[in-house]
């Protein structure tokens, strides 16, 4: 597979009103289903349940704190991974207990492309340096692929046979194969995010989009052929730094930006609205259904100054509301269908991570391992 051609975090998931779920096994596409955020007893509650990985102690170098999670990934309802400074973690109940996998080290990004099929990406940081792992067996064994390779951590997108692994201002790596062959991405560099909606499979290949940043200015690229060429799609003048990218589907996408701008697409990137959250703070990440419902989470990580962290809306972006404040920061949103969804973050000003979960149907909610 190696061959080459040319202080604590905090994990948000949501069980949805929905009956329907979604495996990464059968990623084309995203059922469709009534609003999923409005608990009918009480449509104006949010309940969380708050657990954690399993850290202990901090501070004075005592205890096993686990910090930082970055990312997180589940094949089904169940199985879920998770990584970050603390640690890898693997979930068998949905994100409810954690079994430590790796120990504490620079874990940034974590993907599974099957029920036992994880990639991990590791970072070194303030160095050009990163290195992919592989494991087909949950994570008994692993094997790294691209071995001295990878020259950065920006980001690990797996989805169909795609891999793509982000390296910021280096050249970022794809391979079409699964894995088998790599290549070399010129035209990919600068603060990278990418997103492969997955729900329509051309006779070419399906859409990719890869935002970045060049000369002060965001740009997005866009592929028809699952990454084979590329197009640079226009953007509106004016807009600060983007931090985030999330497409639901091959016309619907939205971009986060500092200052709490998003820009959303309805008709696969032809044209733009410029919509605002209510604060000034950077979206650090989005999730939406095909509908337009869908979070966004913004920087809240200086614990001086806690605010908002989440923000949710049922209109696309056009209007929002406070979903959770305090002392949270997340990373990373992720959902299966409209049952399932799922967040990454931090405590700001404390060592160890945090688990919370919002349930809309706790009767449904898998037990205790």
């Amino acid at each position: 597979m190696n061959k080459l051609s040319k202080p604590s975090l905090f994990l948000l998931f949501f069980v949805f009103s929905s009956g329907f779920g979604l495996s990464q096994g059968s990623w084309q596409g995203y059922p469709v289903a009534p609003s999923p955020f409005l608990s009918p007893s009480n449509p104006q509650v949010l309940p969380f349940d708050l657990t954690d990985t399993g850290g202990t102690g901090g501070g004075f170098g005592l205890g096993n704190p686990h910090t930082h999670l970055w990312d997180i990934d589940c094949w089904d309802e169940r199985i879920c991974w998770s990584c970050g400074f603390g640690g890898v973690f693997k979930s068998v109940d949905g994100g409810y207990h954690w079994e430590t996998i790796k120990s504490k080290g620079g874990w940034y990004h974590v993907q599974l492309t099957g029920k036992e099929e994880i990639w991990l990406l590791e970072g070194f940081h303030g160095e050009a340096k990163g290195r992919l792992w592989y494991s087909k067996d949950d994570g008994k064994s692993w094997e790294e692929i691209l071995a001295g390779q990878v020259k950065g951590f920006g980001g690990l997108i797996c989805k169909g046979p795609v891999r793509f692994v982000l390296c910021n201002d280096f050249p970022s790596l794809m391979s079409l194969d699964h894995g088998k062959t790599w290549q070399f991405l010129h035209s990919l560099f600068g603060s990278l995010q990418v997103s492969i909606p997955g729900d329509v499979k051309q006779e070419k290949g399906f859409t990719i989009y890869a935002l970045g940043h060049k000369q002060q200015k965001p740009y997005l690229l866009q592929s028809k052929d699952s990454g084979r060429s590329w197009k640079e799609i226009s953007l509106p003048e004016g807009l600060p730094y983007p931090r985030s990218l999330f497409f639901s589907s091959s016309w619907m996408g939205w971009i986060g930006f500092d200052q709490g701008k998003i820009l959303a697409t309805s008709d696969g990137a032809e044209s733009w609205q410029l919509y605002a959250l209510p604060t000034q703070k950077a979206v650090t990440a989005l999730w939406f259904d095909e509908e337009g419902r869908g979070f966004a989470a913004v920087d809240n990580g200086n614990y001086a100054k806690l605010s908002e962290a989440l923000f949710r809306t049922e209109d696309g972006g056009k209007s929002w509301k406070l979903a959770l404040s305090g002392a949270k920061q997340f990373n990373r949103l992720l959902g299966l269908g409209l049952k399932r969804f799922w967040a990454v973050g931090f405590v700001p000003g404390t060592p160890n991570d945090l688990v919370a979960i919002l349930n809309l149907e706790k009767e449904n909610l898998p037990s205790n391992p």
